[in-house]
């Protein structure tokens, strides 16, 4: 079961049922087929400005129809079979899939002749026009997605960040939770754009050469704002040119994306705050103050990089390992 710590309803009441599925996955009409075993209706929400994740486990026979509005949702079967209707065309989904996607403003049903067991992850879509905006250096975007299970290989990257993100947020120190989000919200958008968007899939096969000035301010910007979340739009905004552009030259001059650089100068004030640091407790705080969505995360990061686990330093004043 996922989102343990995010506990929403637990009941066999078949009204409560049908009120919270109509709070937690939009729906507008719900089938509990009578004379049916009435099993527990479990269903966990850990709800965010921009995106949210809802864990739903129904043991019964069940059939919804949705109306998501104004975000987009992705479901992962956790379990079972279901088969998702959308706009006339079904889907079958099962366990291991790359998810269904439900866009913005469309209406769906979905039935679940053994029961429904389901990761239920739900985006604004207005975030994702913004994003793709800043991906592709341009105020004029449609926002048009692919199913995932018609993108090959990477169909199965967004199941996997949604799964960690709700892993994570049964485990993560209160302390790291707004980094956790921001964090996992931009690389769940990221992961939507660049693998499902018709527009963004276009644009990948010629997209437009920053200069080195534009490149400069970007890795100006990182150094100098370590701490924060790097999202799309402040790349676009601090280079002038589309985010887009600058990963793909990014990683041409310095081997590696603006991210995986923030990560480099993240580690390196990591290592310098620590030769300051007398007391174990102090290295969460460090983490906490470079930015790190976890402690787990920074630990192993850290360890990647140097080759053993933070550790206060003041009092031993160890060479860097390389």
């Amino acid at each position: 079961m996922l989102l343990r710590s995010y506990p929403e309803l637990r009941t066999r009441n078949l009204d409560k049922v049908k009120a919270a599925l109509k709070v937690s996955t939009f729906s507008d009409r719900i089938d509990l087929p009578a004379g049916r075993r009435r099993d527990q209706f479990i269903a966990n929400a850990a709800r965010f400005k921009e995106a949210g994740l809802v864990f739903i486990r129904y043991d019964s026979p069940i059939s919804l129809e949705v109306n998501p509005r104004n975000d987009t949702l992705i479901g992962y079967q956790i379990r079972e079979v279901s088969e998702v209707v959308v706009d006339g065309e079904a889907i079958r989904t099962g366990a291991g899939d790359a998810g269904c996607l439900i866009p913005s403003e469309h209406s769906w049903c979905v039935r679940n002749p053994t029961g429904y067991q389901v990761l239920l992850l739900r985006v604004a879509t207005a975030a994702l026009r913004r994003k793709l905006s800043a991906l592709l250096g341009s105020d004029n975007v449609r926002l048009d997605l692919r199913q995932p299970s018609s993108v090959g290989a990477t169909r199965a990257l967004v199941r996997e960040s949604a799964v960690n993100f709700a892993k994570q947020l049964d485990v993560v120190d209160p302390r790291f939770l707004p980094l956790l989000v921001a964090n996992a919200t931009e690389d769940i958008c990221v992961g939507i754009l660049t693998s499902l968007s018709e527009q963004f899939l276009e644009a990948e096969r010629a997209p437009a050469a920053p200069s080195a000035v534009q490149l400069g301010r970007v890795e100006q910007y990182v150094v100098a704002n370590y701490a924060n979340p790097l999202t799309v739009e402040t790349l676009a905004e601090i280079s002038g040119v589309s985010a887009h552009s600058v990963f793909r030259h990014f990683l041409s001059r310095y081997d590696c994306s603006p991210h995986e650089y923030l990560g480099r100068i993240r580690l390196e004030m990591a290592y310098a705050k620590l030769l300051a640091c007398h007391d174990q407790a102090s290295v969460a705080s460090v983490a906490l103050q470079c930015g790190f969505p976890g402690l787990g995360y920074f630990e192993q990061a850290y360890r990647d990089r140097f080759g053993e686990l933070p550790s206060p330093m003041a009092s031993e004043r160890r060479p860097r390992r390389r």
